[in-house]
C-alpha cells in the first residue's frame, strides 16, 4: 500500500529533526547504497556493427526506419532539501534516511514480535534500565548501517560455490547423529589483556538486566559487538561441536528459554541464549499431551489483576478482555508477568506461591485442569477485576528431530558465516586504528 503523503511528510520531518545523527549514519550508509547517476547516457546515434549500404540501385518497397533507442535514467532526486547547521541535506539524503527510518521500526517489531511482546513493553522495559528509546533507536540505526557497510564491502568478496556447501552437507550429515541448537548471542570482545576485568563486569550485568526481564534480542542490538546485533543476536542453529569447548560445555546443559553466561571464550565474553533443540536425525519423536493439574496436588500459580470499577459497562469489560487475551498469548512463564505489570499501569501482579486446588473456587479449580504447566488458565471476572491466572511449574521439554537444510539454506548460512567472520576483523581494525580525543 503506497504510503499517505501526510505519512511521508512526518517521516521526512523527524529525519530532519535527527540529523546530529546523520553524518555518520550517512557516510556509512551512502557507502553501503548506490549513489545516484549525475549524468544520463546518451543514446548512440548508430550502432557501431552498423555499416553504410553498398552503391546500386534501391529495391522497391517500404524504406525500413532506424529503431529508436532510449536510454531512461532511475528518477532520484537529487534537490536540496534543507540546510542544517550549514549542512546540506540533499533528497537522495533524506529519502535514505526516510528509508533507514522505516527499517528501525520494522527492526523494532521483529525484535517484539521474536520476545512474543509488543514494542510498547520493549520501550518500557529499556527506558526501565535507564536507556532512552532515541538512543535505542540511534543503536539499532547504527547497527543496520554497519550490517549494509559490511554488505557493500565484502559482499562480492564472499563467493560459495557448490563444493563448498557438498562439502558443508557432508559435514551436517556426519554431525546429524548430534543435538543441534537455536541460539542467540552477545558478544563483548577483549580487545587487550589490562581490560579483562572492566568487560567481564560488563558482561556481568548485561547478563543480569537478562535474568531480571530484559528482552535478550533488545539487549543484544544495543551491545552486542557481531553483526548478529542487527538480527537479535540470532545465530541461528548450531551443531554439538561446532562452538568451542566453553560454549559447547555451557549450551548443552541449557533448555530452552534459558541463557548463560558470562562465558570467557576465544575473542571475548559471550552471554548465549537456547532458543530451541534438536535431537539427532532420525530420533523418534512421541508425542507428549498436555499434563493436567492434580488435585490433590499443590500448584505454584501467579497473578495478575487488571482492577475494575464496581458494576463496569459492556465496553469497558471488552477492552480489559482485549488486554488480558494479549497478555495470555505473550507471557511464556510466570517470570515475565512482573515485568507486565510494570509495564501495564495499573495492573497487580501477585505473587501467590503453592497453591491448594481444593482451597480454590470450582470454577478456578476446572479451569486449572484444563491448563498445562506453564500455562496460563483463561482469564475471567472477578469481583476485584479481570483475574489472569498462570501456573509456574516448568512445561515439559517439546522434542524434535533434526532436519537436513536444503542446498539454497546451506549457502545462505555458509555466506553469513564468512560475513561475520570479515566483519568482525574490519571492526578490529577500524578500532586499532582510531583516534579517541578526551575533552
Amino acid at each position: 500500500m503506497p504510503m499517505s503523503h501526510r505519512f511521508d511528510v512526518l517521516l521526512r520531518a523527524a529525519c530532519l529533526a535527527g540529523v546530529a545523527f546523520a553524518p555518520m549514519a550517512a557516510a556509512a550508509q551512502d557507502a553501503a547504497a548506490p549513489q545516484p547517476p549525475s549524468v544520463a547516457s546518451p543514446a548512440p546515434a548508430l550502432s557501431p556493427e552498423a555499416t553504410p549500404p553498398a552503391a546500386g540501385p534501391t529495391p522497391p518497397g517500404p524504406v525500413a526506419q532506424p529503431e529508436e533507442v532510449r536510454v531512461t535514467a532511475p528518477k532520484v532526486s537529487t534537490g536540496v532539501a534543507a540546510i542544517v547547521n550549514d549542512l546540506v541535506i540533499s533528497e537522495y539524503d533524506l529519502d535514505q534516511r526516510t528509508a533507514l527510518f522505516l527499517e528501525v521500526d520494522k527492526a523494532l517489531q521483529n525484535i517484539a514480535d521474536d520476545n512474543h511482546l509488543m514494542v510498547a513493553q520493549i520501550v518500557a522495559s529499556i527506558t526501565t534500565n535507564g536507556v532512552t528509546i532515541e538512543t535505542f533507536r540511534q543503536q539499532v540505526a547504527a547497527q543496520l548501517i554497519w550490517q549494509k557497510l559490511v554488505s557493500a564491502r565484502y559482499g562480492t568478496d564472499i563467493l560459495i560455490n557448490d563444493t563448498q556447501v557438498d562439502e558443508a552437507m557432508d559435514r551436517l550429515k556426519k554431525g546429524a547423529d548430534k543435538p543441534q541448537f537455536l541460539l542467540s548471542e552477545i558478544f563483548v570482545a577483549v580487545d587487550r589483556p589490562e581490560d579483562e576485568m572492566l568487560i567481564k563486569a560488563s558482561a556481568e550485568q548485561i547478563t543480569q538486566q537478562i535474568r531480571q526481564g530484559a528482552p535478550f534480542t533488545a539487549v543484544a542490538s544495543q551491545f552486542s559487538q557481531t553483526p548478529s546485533a542487527a538480527e537479535g543476536g540470532d545465530i541461528g542453529w548450531v551443531v554439538q561441536g561446532q562452538l568451542g569447548d566453553e560454549l559447547d560445555h555451557a549450551i548443552s546443559e541449557l533448555r530452552p528459554g534459558q541463557i548463560a553466561g558470562p562465558i570467557r571464550a576465544e575473542g571475548g565474553f559471550y552471554v548465549v541464549q537456547l532458543r530451541d533443540r534438536r535431537e539427532p536425525f532420525g530420533t523418534m519423536i512421541q508425542e507428549t499431551k498436555p499434563v493436567a493439574a492434580d488435585p490433590t496436588a499443590a500448584l505454584p500459580l501467579d497473578r495478575l489483576l487488571i482492577p475494575l470499577p464496581p458494576n463496569p459497562d459492556a465496553m469497558l469489560k471488552q477492552r480489559a478482555m482485549l488486554l488480558a487475551t494479549n497478555v495470555k498469548s505473550q507471557v511464556r512463564a510466570c517470570t515475565d508477568l512482573p515485568n507486565v505489570a510494570a509495564q501495564l499501569q495499573g495492573t497487580i501482579y501477585t505473587m501467590l506461591g503453592e497453591v491448594m486446588p481444593k482451597d480454590l473456587n470450582p470454577d478456578l479449580r476446572d479451569a486449572l485442569a484444563k491448563t498445562g504447566p506453564g500455562e496460563v488458565v483463561e482469564p475471567f471476572f472477578s469481583a476485584a477485576g479481570l483475574e489472569i491466572i498462570m501456573r509456574c511449574d516448568p512445561a515439559p521439554p517439546k522434542l524434535v528431530a533434526f532436519e537436513l537444510p536444503t542446498h539454497e539454506q546451506l549457502q545462505q548460512q555458509l555466506f553469513v558465516q564468512q560475513m561475520t567472520i570479515f566483519a568482525k576483523s574490519y571492526l578490529r581494525d577500524l578500532r586499532r586504528d582510531a583516534v579517541v580525543e578526551t575533552r
